[in-house]
């Protein structure tokens, strides 16, 4: 009899303890499925992120992304019922990347899309299945943070090309503008500079104002410093306080004279006060005069382009000594030629 009642609490101890044994091991793989699912629900969401990204969305698109994600998780969705979904799937006998596939498109292709993005012209969609078990691959390496960067930024895996059209941001409504048409150039004559000055009363036909010389293309004839201005000055010849009608540039005896424009020579000439000189037209009233020259290598009524050597430096008539006297004309008005010629500090 006892031996009997020791037995039956023996057998009763050894099914409550293998009963707990079982429980602990239930418990113990519910919760290593719960893992998984965890963790593939984890890879889901980072495949969707990968995948939406290889159809177009790019960082400088952020905006639009941020309006899908509003859109997504303001849409009337049931997520309860995908997730009861995904978990009568994975007790099925479906493959955990078609359950996964599956739960994806169904999560995330309720949110209604708000317009077609462009999408380049050699894009080619990867298929699903494809792409979730490579990346599910990858994930199995235990790759570093550096390995995951390079991988997770080659999109070439989904059938695009980085290239600077594909990253080219869209210019917004306010950066749209039309280009903008070259200002027109005053017609020879017109003054673009009013000159405030307030001196001796200018002799007739000569001006302080600087007027254009129309799409005229120049030249400084002789680069040189300047050895005395435009304007009322004591004259170094005589010492008289008078009207100088040009700009003196310095420069060595024989140094190249250059046409200062396109044109024909008008005159050549001769006399005490200006030595040897010429003068050249070059059309729509716009002339200029060269002074003081050693030699004179053009012929009158000869054409001359733009930079062309017409004479050189001298000191021929009223001079101290070699530069180059030069005065512009429009018309019959004389001009300050340093608003037209450059000159050595």
């Amino acid at each position: 009899m006892y031996d009997q009642s020791m037995q039956a609490v023996s057998r009763r101890r050894s099914v409550r303890g293998y009963s707990n044994v079982s429980g602990r091991s239930r418990r113990s793989t519910e919760r290593s499925q719960e893992q998984v699912r965890i963790i593939q629900l984890a890879v889901c969401l980072v495949l969707f992120l990968t995948i939406f990204l290889g159809k177009g969305i790019f960082p400088q698109k952020l905006s639009q992304v941020r309006g899908d994600i509003l859109t997504l998780i303001s849409a009337d969705f049931d997520f309860q019922e995908a997730l009861t979904n995904l978990g009568e799937s994975l007790a099925g006998s479906g493959t955990v990347l078609s359950d996964l596939g599956n739960f994806c498109v169904e999560v995330f292709g309720a949110a209604p899309q708000s317009e077609e993005r462009p999408r380049p012209a050699s894009f080619t969609p990867p298929r699903s299945a494809e792409v979730l078990d490579a990346e599910l691959k990858f994930l199995s390496q235990h790759a570093d943070m550096a390995g995951c960067a390079a991988h997770y930024a080659d999109i070439s895996r989904f059938g695009l090309e980085l290239t600077p059209e594909t990253v080219k941001p869209e210019p917004s409504a306010e950066e749209v503008t039309e280009p903008e048409e070259p200002a027109a150039v005053p017609v020879a004559g017109t003054v673009v500079a009013m000159s405030d000055y307030s001196g001796q009363e200018l002799p007739k036909n000569y001006t302080m104002d600087q007027l254009s010389l129309g799409e005229l293309e120049t030249a400084t004839p002789v680069l040189g410093h300047l050895h005395s201005e435009y304007g009322y000055r004591d004259s170094p010849i005589n010492g008289k306080y008078q009207f100088h009608g040009g700009v003196d540039i310095g420069g060595e005896m024989g140094d190249p004279i250059a046409a200062f424009a396109a044109g024909t020579v008008e005159y050549i000439g001769e006399d005490d006060s200006y030595g040897l000189y010429l003068q050249l037209d070059h059309g729509n009233g716009v002339k200029s005069f060269y002074a003081h020259c050693s030699k004179i290598v053009v012929s009158k009524g000869q054409t001359v382009e733009l930079g062309e050597k017409v004479a050189e430096v001298g000191s021929t008539g009223d001079s101290t000594g070699p530069h180059l006297h030069l005065e512009m004309k429009y018309n019959s008005t004389h001009l300050n030629p340093a608003y037209y010629v450059d000159f050595l500090e």
